[in-house]
């Protein structure tokens, strides 16, 4: 990788903070085409898994007690079965809405133009964001739709690998690929799951038969 853009982007503070934002953005968009929700959905994220590094000794822990054991649990590779009281599902995500219907955390509220500040201009320094925007589209739809609706599994497979290397790769080669390894983990995953569907298949029309 390019050291050069490395740390050009660590200088200008360009890091997993803001993939995180872009990617998670974006993946609310491929959903719901609201790109105004999506952009409060990529910053609360963002804020979600950075919490204790970027904010936590800025805000009363009472207030992120609930986020901090959710985000602990998808750290560990479990997601939450129910949302705790107050909180809703959004692709798979435990979140709030503040009463403009934009996503909050800790009682402060992620809008727009909130990401705009903490995202969209600090990417305007090295690229387009437009592009960036386009190309993160691109990238999250190399990914099945089971993979983006689950929290673990996204920050594992989509997010994870190219969390330090996503604008190098976009500087660099204008384009950013998903680790070949992963492309060929979840094609070996997609097979068990249909296998185990066909199987389940039958053994409904095997119970069908033996109850006619």
């Amino acid at each position: 990788m390019n050291s050069d853009i490395s740390k050009k982007l660590k200088a200008l503070g360009i890091g997993r903070f803001q993939v995180m934002a872009l990617l998670q953005a974006v993946r609310h968009y491929r959903f719901y085409q609201d790109i105004n929700k999506a952009k409060s959905f990529g910053l609360n994220r963002a804020v979600f898994y950075a919490w204790a590094k970027y904010y936590g000794s800025r805000q009363p822990y009472r207030l992120l007690r609930a986020e901090e054991e959710i985000r602990k649990r998808i750290l560990r590779g479990e997601k939450p079965s129910k949302c705790p009281e107050g909180y809703k599902e959004v692709l798979g995500e435990c979140v709030k809405e503040s009463s403009r219907g934009y996503y909050e955390m800790g009682g402060v509220e992620q809008t727009p133009y909130d990401y705009d500040q903490q995202v969209t201009l600090k990417i305007k320094r090295v690229v387009d964001p437009d592009t960036a925007w386009e190309k993160a589209l691109e990238y999250i739809s190399k990914f099945p739709e089971w993979v983006l609706k689950d929290p673990v599994k996204f920050y594992k497979y989509v997010y994870e690998p190219i969390r330090d290397t996503f604008f190098q790769k976009l500087l660099s080669e204008d384009k950013v690929e998903p680790p070949r390894e992963i492309i060929e983990r979840l094609e070996s995953l997609e097979k068990m799951i249909e296998k185990s569907r066909k199987t389940q298949r039958s053994l409904l029309d095997y119970t069908s038969d033996k109850q006619t």
